[in-house]
């Protein structure tokens, strides 16, 4: 039976913080020194941000905005940075909450200039729909044969749209949080038969439920072809059970492995004060697997596509094959009902979603996630007692993110994460201005698919089910950090295809952007050209030795003799010719400072 009867919470029992209005515990002004005004933002920061030297080996504080556009975006772009220097507030802190309050609400965010690129006519499989996926990119009702590319052609177009909304999207929250939430509900995308319907996933499945509820986001997993597909649940029957998704379910999605007991006897597990297993046992993976036989999709069984029938790719339930037993999970019973014959899932789907260990579990990997590697508990308190009381609200994972994003921990720490390859490339390409729309007829955006495929994280392309790892240990290799810079330096020097004579436009806006810094042609130097873009891009100004060998750099004016001239001498940026490439080392500037250190926090 199902024990957690529906219950609905009025607003006013809802924990969340108010919106656009500063939280009690943030009444004191956090940032000790302010992001200058819009007014001021042409001058250097140089004396209001402390340096490597003056905080005595530690890590340089930079300035809110770029903290916070670091942890939950992807990086800082300079249309991003005016706009919220331009929201109300009388401090940057005020009007970071007025963004926060605005991303926790994406409809309400005008995005149709990333809409407009994905509307494209060369993306073809986006809002398609799960029929239209499985018959034209898996199996035709026809029988007919279909082209590899034709099959992997919706993957390809999530990828480049990923990366598409990744640089461009105003919903940058909705963004880093649908990532958060592929990667917990991980589906290895090189599966058999999950790239023809990944689109579908993406969209309808992880997408639609970011900000949403999580028990529903929970069930449209369970239901989705990709994650039966990817953990066998689609031949999931009766007489040959399968556990692999049953397994993960209670590991890797809800309860977490932290509250597995093993081989214990189910009744030996502990209880908590309203009665509930605290964790779950060897025996209810086993029951759950039972729980889910049965729950398939159209073209999971041959005879689905055989004399004259036609698969869908649809959700099916397969009564025949369904175990009609009661089944104990987590020490409670649940039974088939005749007329409601998938109660017994969506009973135990209730109880899991509801269990203070999911909510604990969830909390623990968003701090993680958004925090730190080591959150401080009184957040993920915070955190877990939000989704707990709201488990059943529509909006369940934006009140908890409220919780977070306003609390002192979110706001104050940094440096205590460093961005993953994705994160790395996707805010370098922020700060490049990236323009590229990777068109999937479009040979370059092949070029940039297995170009960044050695970075170590691809989206979509971790092979088991606990997705990618996201720990700062996990990600400080070199050969991950040495794809990553590869991929960055070829992008920020990336043109269009050259029409002799002319060599092609570059695929950023760096030399428009140090135009605009410095519209008087006197003021590009080679010293306020590293300043700009160290201070633009890190958030705080560079250390005396970076300075010194990025200005060096900047200042050559023979591409032979590599000799430093003054620092302070006008370049001309509209020449690219031998000897000094004055175009082309402005690039090379950008794209090193895209690599270092202090870049790469987050």
């Amino acid at each position: 039976m199902n024990i957690y009867p529906k219950k609905y919470y009025p607003d006013a029992v809802k924990k969340v913080a108010s919106a656009s209005v500063r939280p009690a515990h943030l009444k004191k002004p956090i940032l000790k020194n302010p992001i200058p005004s819009k007014n001021q933002a042409k001058k250097s920061t140089r004396a209001t941000v402390k340096t490597l030297s003056q905080l005595n080996g530690t890590v340089p504080l930079p300035n809110m905005i770029h903290r916070v556009l670091s942890k939950m975006a992807y990086g800082s772009s300079a249309t991003d940075v005016d706009y919220i220097q331009a929201l109300p507030g009388a401090t940057d802190q005020d009007k970071l909450l007025v963004y926060i309050d605005e991303q926790l609400n994406p409809e309400t965010i005008d995005d149709s200039l990333t809409e407009a690129i994905l509307n494209n006519a060369a993306y073809t499989t986006l809002n398609k729909t799960r029929i239209q996926l499985y018959q034209e990119h898996f199996r035709r009702p026809d029988g007919i044969a279909i082209p590899w590319e034709t099959h992997i052609l919706p993957g390809r177009e999530t990828y480049y749209a990923t990366f598409v909304r990744g640089i461009n999207s105003k919903r940058q929250l909705f963004e880093t949080l649908s990532d958060f939430w592929h990667n917990h509900f991980n589906v290895y995308i090189g599966t058999d038969g999950v790239p023809a319907m990944f689109g579908n996933y993406d969209r309808n499945v992880i997408r639609a439920n970011a900000l949403g509820n999580f028990r529903q986001m929970l069930h449209a997993v369970t239901q989705s072809t990709c994650m039966l597909t990817y953990l066998d649940n689609g031949v999931n029957r009766l007489n040959a059970p399968n556990e692999n998704y049953a397994r993960e379910i209670l590991e890797l999605h809800t309860i977490s492995a932290k509250n597995y007991f093993g081989h214990t006897p189910w009744a030996d597990v502990p209880v908590d004060a309203e009665g509930r297993r605290i964790g779950y046992v060897e025996e209810d993976v086993l029951e759950l697997a039972r729980a889910l036989t049965g729950w398939s999709f159209s073209g999971a069984n041959w005879w689905d596509y055989q004399n004259g029938n036609i698969a869908t790719g649809e959700f099916l339930y397969r009564d025949a094959w369904h175990d009609k037993g009661v089944k104990r999970v987590m020490g409670n019973n649940y039974s088939y009902a005749a007329g409601n014959p998938m109660k017994d899932v969506n009973d135990i789907l209730d109880m899991l979603a509801e269990h203070p260990a999911t909510a604990e579990f969830l909390a623990i990997k968003l701090c993680k996630r958004f925090i730190s590697d080591n959150p401080p508990q009184e957040i993920i308190d915070q955190v877990k007692d939000s989704l707990h009381a709201n488990w059943q609200a529509d909006d369940q994972i934006k009140l908890a993110m409220e919780v977070l994003l306003k609390s002192p921990g979110f706001l104050n720490t940094w440096a205590e994460k460093i961005k993953r390859p994705f994160e790395r490339a996707v805010s370098s390409m922020r700060q490049l201005g990236y323009s590229f729309d990777f068109d999937p007829e479009n040979s370059l955006s092949n070029s940039h698919y297995w170009t960044f495929r050695n970075s170590g994280q691809s989206p979509f392309q971790w092979t088991s089910p606990n997705g990618y790892p996201d720990a700062k240990q996990d990600w400080l290799g070199a050969s991950s950090t040495m794809s990553t810079w590869r991929f960055v330096q070829w992008v920020s020097r990336l043109r269009a295809t050259p029409i002799a004579p002319d060599p092609g436009i570059p695929y950023n806006t760096v030399l428009a952007q140090t135009l605009a810094q410095f519209p008087n042609p006197n003021n590009i130097t080679a010293n306020n050209i590293v300043n700009f873009w160290y201070e633009k891009a890190c958030g705080v100004a560079p250390d005396t030795n970076t300075q010194d060998r990025l200005a060096n750099f900047m200042s050559f004016n023979h591409v032979d003799t590599q000799t430093g001239t003054n620092r302070d001498t006008p370049i001309d940026l509209n020449t690219n010719n031998w000897p000094a490439y004055n175009e082309d080392r402005l690039y090379a500037v950008v794209s090193t400072i895209l690599l270092t250190t202090e870049f790469n926090y987050r």
